[in-house]
């Protein structure tokens, strides 16, 4: 039951995403979006074509940056519309049906669940074959690039231009630096910095093959939404920050420049290529030692304190995997074990693991309880591991 657990817990590098859903303009939270991609590594669609998705506490735990107490004020938060701040029900969308001449308005998530440590999310069933079972039409994203960014912006920018890039290199069959452009308003809408607010006019206008984008503008400051008016303030505060997020954080090196009519900036030029390095392989992801340290204490809280597994964690380099294949020869071990830690320990630095001819098998808070592959000398081996 742990090993399937343990299996659910792991992370794949990389999620699906339509590009219908990232292109759709709307607003939404950093959170709602990492979510989104946590959740795509365990889906399931229920009986009302909906699209489950379970995220368990050790994911949670990253994303809340939490290595101890309980989870709950963290989904309370997320969820609660009472409690000040967005919640993962505001992420709205409103897509366009151009063939059908018709736009569509859509809550992502509809219910939320949380129960024994573990989040379930349900999202909206017009949405499902956007979300499973994509053949076509989609990005594939980085999972440690998506975590990895704070700010909402900059995580829809990371999708937006990633979409774009991959786009265009697939019809050019062409690498290297590559551009494109955004009337201003335009791209507030898909930041979601700008949205309906409710005008019938904003969505009929939104509506058209070409909208005017100029009088959604003046339409939108009506309803109140003057954020980031002035274009100093948003190339401040959201490109400027978004551009070095990006080039810090993601495989992609993007830089822009502002599109003049006139004195007036009426649009957005990016500037967009892929880092060196990750053009034909996946980005190897960076070593997080606070995530590691959630994964670690989730698997030997029981048999370790705090200060001991750190200890644990550095002797191996933070290498999970090595962690755990010590963890489960030493749960394994036909002997009583006086010093887990030191037993342990000289585990790791000698890979006295791999010398099993059988993998072993994972099993909780027992030292002894089957019978176990044969190894000579068990008597000297233990010796030794326990004398060094």
């Amino acid at each position: 039951m742990a090993d399937k657990k343990r299996e659910q817990l792991i992370v794949s590098k990389s999620y699906k995403k339509s590009n219908e859903l990232i292109n759709a303009m709307g607003k939404g939270t950093a959170l709602s979006q990492k979510l989104f991609a946590i959740g795509m590594q365990n889906i399931t669609v229920d009986n009302t074509n909906n699209v489950v998705a379970t995220i368990y506490g050790s994911e949670l735990r990253k994303m809340f940056k939490s290595t101890s107490g309980s989870l709950y004020e963290h989904i309370e938060a997320l969820c609660d519309r009472q409690i000040k701040g967005a919640t993962i029900f505001d992420w709205n969308l409103l897509m366009k049906d151009k063939e059908n001449g018709k736009i569509e308005a859509h809550q992502v998530v509809t219910d939320a669940s949380f129960k024994d440590g573990t989040l379930t999310l349900r999202y909206n069933n017009s949405l499902t074959d956007k979300i499973v079972n994509l053949q076509k039409n989609y990005t594939v994203l980085s999972l440690a690039d998506t975590l990895s960014l704070k700010s909402v912006y900059s995580l829809r920018l990371y999708e937006m231009l990633k979409s774009a890039y991959d786009y265009k290199k697939a019809i050019s069959k062409e690498d290297g630096e590559m551009a494109f452009e955004y009337d201003l308003t335009e791209l507030k809408l898909e930041l979601g910095i700008i949205n309906s607010g409710g005008s019938k006019e904003i969505k009929n206008e939104l509506e058209k093959d070409l909208p005017d984008y100029d009088k959604i503008d003046e339409l939108a400051e009506k309803t109140g939404q003057n954020k980031y008016k002035e274009f100093k303030i948003f190339n401040r505060n959201v490109l400027s920050k978004a551009k070095d997020e990006l080039n810090k954080k993601t495989s992609l090196e993007v830089d822009y420049e502002p599109i003049k009519r006139g004195r007036k900036t009426a649009g957005i030029r990016f500037f967009v290529n892929q880092k060196e390095g990750v053009k034909s392989k996946e980005k190897l992801p960076v070593i997080n030692k606070d995530e590691v340290l959630d994964e670690l204490i989730d698997l030997l809280h029981d048999d370790f304190k705090i200060k001991e597994i750190r200890e644990i964690a550095e002797t191996a380099e933070y290498d999970l995997e090595k962690i755990t294949k010590a963890y489960n020869y030493m749960l394994s071990y036909e002997k009583q074990i006086d010093i887990p830690i030191a037993f342990l320990k000289e585990c790791i630095k000698n890979e006295y693991y791999a010398q099993k001819s059988k993998p072993m098998y994972f099993k909780k808070n027992t030292f002894n309880s089957y019978e176990q592959n044969q190894i000579d000398n068990f008597e000297e081996l233990e010796k030794k591991l326990l004398d060094n």
